[in-house]
């Protein structure tokens, strides 16, 4: 059986940056390619939506943006977000906030895969 698509989840935070940079990659090539998949930031990998000026925050935040523009939902977890304070907002995109649970249920009765980073 193959897959309908990919939801990418981003557990992966400024420690461990090379597992969040290399999910975007991924998906950013995915998304490219038109294939059907979503992000969802959660636990730690909610902070790459937050202001910073390390160049690894804006290569990230770069990848989201490109991945955004491709057509792609995002997906904000809401416990995530409400637990460091910050808004469904990175500059000028604004993403959708979810419940991560409810969101990963969803997909995978769809007959999507996830993918955990």
């Amino acid at each position: 059986m193959s897959s309908k698509g990919v939801l990418y989840i981003v557990i992966s935070g400024l420690k461990e940056y090379k597992r969040a940079k290399e999910a975007l990659r991924i998906a950013e090539y995915q998304a490219g390619d038109g294939r059907n998949l979503a992000l969802m930031l959660q636990g730690e990998g909610i902070n790459w939506i937050e202001e910073g000026n390390e160049a690894i925050r804006k290569e990230i935040q770069t990848s989201i943006g490109v991945i955004h523009e491709l057509g792609c939902p995002i997906f904000l977890c809401g416990a995530s977000l409400n637990e460091n304070g910050l808004s469904p907002r990175m500059g000028e995109y604004k993403f959708s906030v979810s419940s991560a649970p409810r969101r990963i249920s969803q997909v995978v009765e769809k007959g999507w895969q996830l993918a955990v980073f």
